[in-house]
């Protein structure tokens, strides 16, 4: 059988579950931005970010483990990311579909609750505090990961393993 037409038999079965995830990942979210607009601007925000981060010679996309990312968001966190690319207002709005204005005033919220920067110059730029940094990477990220395994075992439940093309490494132990 075709992975399309496993699809389409699961397919109520799938979605639910995926839609289940998104609200209760938008509901905690919601909770700790305060509303939709600063949610999703602070998802693109740090999408962008994710992007720049598995572009870095210090990402290794043979050992894309959890604890790695997280070391490596955190170290980036406190350095800087070094980056070239300019995420301006503009491009916040294209992509979430906000007025320039309601991304220039979330912004401003979102800095003044130390989540960004932002300048002209450098455009808006990802700076957490350290409070804030441990809460997504100590508390946040352990749940969502939690939460989506979880989204991923109803996924491999209802679809063969040779149609998810699923591979998966264990880390090495430090003697390699």
């Amino acid at each position: 059988m075709k992975m399309e037409n496993l699809l389409k038999i699961n397919l109520l079965s799938i979605c639910d579950k995926y839609l289940f995830f998104q609200i209760n990942r938008s509901r905690k979210l919601l909770k700790l931005f305060g509303n939709a607009n600063g949610y999703l601007i602070f998802q693109v925000i740090c999408w962008h970010y994710a992007l720049i981060l598995k572009k870095s010679p210090e990402f290794d996309c043979k050992r894309n483990y959890k604890d790695n990312v997280i070391k490596l968001w955190e170290k980036f966190g406190k350095e800087g990311f070094n980056n070239k690319t300019v995420l301006t207002y503009t491009l916040v709005s294209d992509l979430t579909g906000l007025s320039i204005e309601t991304v220039r005033r979330q912004i401003l919220k979102l800095k003044e609750g130390k989540w960004v920067d932002y300048s002209v110059k450098s455009g808006i730029v990802l700076k957490l505090s350290e409070q804030n940094n441990k809460l997504l990477t100590d508390v946040f990220n352990s749940e969502e990961v939690e939460a989506f395994d979880s989204f991923v075992d109803i996924i491999e439940n209802k679809i063969p393993a040779p149609y998810l093309n699923i591979t998966y490494t264990p880390p090495m132990d430090k003697h390699g």
